[in-house]
């Protein structure tokens, strides 16, 4: 009679931990999903980042090329600072 009654409580009980485990997991995959999606975004944003910057970069050297034949490197100053001469 014991064994019967202990295994009807032991059923209870993991029914019971069954119900915490659904209650749980919900949140956490949640909390997972938003994590993956932040992820994957800021690695899009990052590899699309990049991109521009290596094109830009293409296009300076082909800029330079075109202009200079390789010879000279265009740097673009901003002569703002000096002082006016009259």
């Amino acid at each position: 009679m014991s064994v019967m009654v202990h295994r009807k409580n032991a059923e209870i009980s993991t029914a019971s931990d069954h119900v915490d485990r659904a209650a749980i997991a919900a949140p956490v995959a949640a909390v997972a999903r938003f994590l993956r999606k932040a992820i994957i975004g800021s690695a899009s944003f990052f590899a699309r980042t990049m991109q521009a910057v290596s094109e830009a970069r293409l296009q300076e050297a082909k800029i330079e090329v075109e202009l200079y034949r390789n010879r000279y490197k265009h740097s673009s100053k901003n002569d703002d600072d000096l002082p006016v001469v009259r």
